[in-house]
């Protein structure tokens, strides 16, 4: 992947976990609970990805480049400049545990926050 920097980083992103609930109707709902706002990159999906990314409406996907966590699950969605991004993937890159990568698409048909 190459060498990533901390200036690589420039994007503030706010990382959210579901939490289940039962509203007063006894149906089922989704809260989102900040778990921390990190420094990220952000890459357009592009080239070989593109092809690869198709299966998931590639003009809505976004890698997210942020320093190595390990309880980012693939259930989370991430907030960017008040857009929410489904994860689709979490990549480690490798045993090194410096940095991650976040493949996410826009949410829609729901508010953002």
């Amino acid at each position: 992947m190459g060498n990533i920097k901390a200036g690589d980083l420039r994007c503030t992103v706010t990382l959210q976990r579901p939490e289940r609930l039962i509203n007063g109707k006894g149906r089922p709902i989704t809260r989102w609970e900040d778990v921390a706002t990190v420094r990220a990159g952000r890459t357009e999906v592009s080239g070989r990805e593109f092809w690869v990314a198709q299966a998931y409406h590639a003009e809505d996907v976004v890698t997210y480049t942020l320093r190595w966590r390990e309880d980012v699950r693939a259930d989370w969605r991430l907030i960017h400049r008040g857009t929410a991004y489904n994860i689709l993937e979490v990549n480690h890159l490798g045993d090194m545990r410096d940095f991650m990568r976040l493949k996410c698409r826009v949410v829609t048909g729901e508010a953002n926050r």
